[in-house]
């Protein structure tokens, strides 16, 4: 004869209850079952790692438009202030959900994305206002 299963507690055909094997036979008795351990997901902030991206790319071609002498283009404009709106558009919701988050997920790379963001347009801002002023006065301000 075959060795039977030791008495205690065994999943029911009902999966949400375990019934009482008494080592000869199933009893009436039935519990739930008990909860199972929580699996713990890190935490993420996507939109900080977008306004980083963000700020990065406006970054990125202020600086492009600048050290290649290449001037204020229009187009780089355009790409440069995009690039702004996505950091502060993602960096400012990103702040806010690292504030609620443990322990302040995304917060540095929301203020990065945010810093070089408003960094490039006040960068271009000064660039093109000493364009302006030169233009205008026909003389350099070296």
């Amino acid at each position: 004869m075959s060795q039977l299963p030791p008495p205690g507690w065994y999943p029911d055909a009902d999966t949400r209850y375990q019934r009482w094997w008494d080592g000869q036979r199933w009893t009436e008795s039935l519990q739930a079952l008990p909860p199972s351990t929580p699996v713990l997901v890190a935490q993420s902030n996507g939109l900080a790692t977008a306004s980083l991206v963000g700020g990065i790319a406006a970054a990125a071609v202020a600086a492009l438009a600048i050290i290649t002498a290449i001037g204020i283009d229009p187009l780089l404009v355009l790409f440069m202030v995009s690039g702004t709106i996505v950091s502060l558009a993602t960096g400012i919701p990103a702040l806010v959900r690292a504030s609620r988050l443990q322990p302040h997920v995304g917060k540095v790379r929301a203020v990065w994305g945010i810093a070089l963001g408003v960094g490039a347009v006040a960068v271009v801002a000064a660039v093109v206002t000493i364009s302006l002023v030169t233009a205008h006065d026909g003389s350099s301000l070296t």
